[in-house]
């Protein structure tokens, strides 16, 4: 998924295949249980580093260490490993991540 395709999903809203995370303290179970969700439906996109109101307000960590979190919780964070497209964008406000569950 290419960074317009996640503009327009964030322009357009959470909704039941797109999920918004806003994070002062970067912790797994919170976009896990979006992750699994999606996982066990039709897939969806979790982008952290926006707000529910659709606000980027950007993940305050290092971009390359949130990666390393991400790819370590979908193999090891869950019941059974999730395959996922990871994707990030830096933005003025700070960078935006987001993990495709097909």
């Amino acid at each position: 998924m290419e960074w317009v395709e996640v503009l327009s999903r964030i322009g357009a809203g959470e909704d039941e295949r797109t999920e918004f995370g806003q994070f002062r303290s970067f912790r797994e179970k919170d976009w896990l249980a979006g992750v699994c969700a999606f996982a066990n439906t039709v897939g969806g996109v979790v982008v952290l580093g926006v707000a529910n109101d659709g606000s980027v307000d950007g993940v305050p960590m290092d971009s390359e260490q949130v990666q390393e979190r991400f790819t370590s919780g979908l193999q090891n964070g869950l019941s059974a490993p999730v395959r996922a497209r990871l994707g990030r964008h830096q933005t003025p406000q700070g960078w935006v991540h987001w993990i495709e569950i097909a």
